[in-house]
């Protein structure tokens, strides 16, 4: 049997070079038939994270998108695992499966198969791997898949900045990133980046003043320098002049952003950050919110330079915080703790606080805790944002203190 499955596998790696984006499904029903395998339909998380939406499938047939809140595959995507569905009278069984990137949820991946003994799950488990590079792959080269994960068309300022955006999810052995933005289709000013390079994570949360393509404009802008200088070799400071200066001598001084860009060295816990106007990241340790981790910010970028140069005699000081194994940091913009209810109150920092930390004491992993603040956000305004809604969470679990983003 171990044979047969490497042999399958490596017919759809070797397939897989000329595959039209939107055929996988189809090429693993197709080579997996000396498994069992009797059809395959993949699913994609619309970028709401409220259907799974199937990728067209080659034969026509329609099939219908799934709510991920209350089906057996939504299941499957939220709580990362594999779901059985009920065996048919021929002894075929449904069965769905956490369609990955690294730590990112993509969908499920569907797949109807004679047998699902423990050895059949195994190579169910491949599959769904290799489905899930396949679907990432070749996202690059067609519209495709971006299609099926939108509901509406999205505002240009919006496609820019999520064009800029690194994926939502991230985690290695030592460190998980969680991330996430509403609203969906008209984000204006707000952006988050991330990347890891050796032992150092850099996080970056961004506000640009209003929601208009100006706005997404300054966030692209703000993104592209700090990404250049960091690939430079420069440090926060040099991130932060450099980002200012971009901004001042392209819009002048009536626009800005707020932002926090943060380093997190993840062999030690050594946490650095410059503020520059946003509000201050929360640090959680386990149950509890520890303390906001406030200090005199600087200006927004943009405020600062003289727009002849960046002023690199001017460091803004970088401040530090020592993090202990399995804290987490909680990084937001002003748009989630200053949302409104109909009585006028707000959501506040206390309730973001309580939220992250009651949804994680129950084992929801990270993206799932932020996909359920998303909804509580838009709830606690009864579906009418007023701002733009960004949430970073960066958990730091060293000593081989593995999250659960293996099924």
């Amino acid at each position: 049997m171990d044979e047969l499955v490497g042999e399958v596998l490596s017919q759809v790696l070797n397939r897989s070079h000329l595959l039209r984006p939107g055929t996988t499904a189809q090429i693993i029903a197709e080579e997996g038939r000396p498994l069992g395998v009797r059809d395959a339909t993949i699913y994609l998380a619309d970028l709401e994270q409220e259907h799974l939406r199937p990728i067209p499938r080659a034969d026509g047939r329609l099939v219908p998108a799934l709510r991920i809140d209350s089906t057996v595959a939504g299941r499957s995507y939220r709580a990362i695992e594999i779901r059985r569905g009920p065996t048919d009278e021929d002894g075929s069984q449904l069965v769905w499966l956490p369609l990955m990137d690294g730590s990112e949820r993509l969908g499920v991946l569907e797949l109807l198969v004679e047998d699902l003994s423990e050895e059949a799950l195994d190579w169910c488990r491949a599959f769904a791997s290799l489905a899930g590079l396949l679907v990432v792959s070749k996202s690059h080269y067609s519209d495709t898949h971006a299609q099926v994960r939108r509901s509406q068309k999205m505002a240009l300022q919006a496609e820019m900045v999520w064009a800029f955006m690194a994926p939502p999810t991230f985690a290695t052995e030592e460190v998980v990133v969680a991330c996430a933005i509403r609203p969906i289709y008209g984000v204006g000013g707000d952006a988050y980046d991330y990347s890891l390079v050796g032992d150092h994570l850099h996080v970056s949360i961004l506000d640009a003043v209003g929601h208009d393509l100006p706005a997404g404009l300054i966030a692209s802008v703000a993104l592209a320098s700090c990404r250049n200088t960091r690939r430079a070799g420069g440090e926060l400071a040099d991130m932060v002049a450099y980002a200012d200066h971009a901004i001042a001598s392209q819009f002048g001084t009536s626009r800005f952003a707020t932002a926090l860009l943060c380093d997190l060295d993840v062999g030690t816990g050594l946490f650095r950050w410059v503020p520059c106007g946003h509000p201050p990241p929360l640090l959680i340790r386990g149950n509890k919110v520890i303390k906001e981790l406030f200090h005199r910010p600087r200006l927004p970028l943009g405020l600062v330079s003289d727009r002849d140069g960046p002023d690199l005699d001017e460091s803004p000081p970088v401040y530090t915080e020592q993090l202990q194994p399995q804290d987490r940091l909680l990084l937001y913009t002003d748009g989630v703790v200053e949302a409104r209810a109909a009585d006028g109150s707000q959501f506040g920092v206390r309730r973001l606080g309580d939220f992250v930390i009651r949804h994680g004491a129950a084992g929801l992993p990270a993206p799932e805790t932020l996909r359920r603040l998303n909804r509580a956000i838009l709830d606690f305004q009864h579906g009418r944002l007023a701002d733009d809604a960004t949430t970073v969470l960066v958990e730091w679990r060293p000593q081989n203190l593995r999250p659960k983003y293996a099924f």
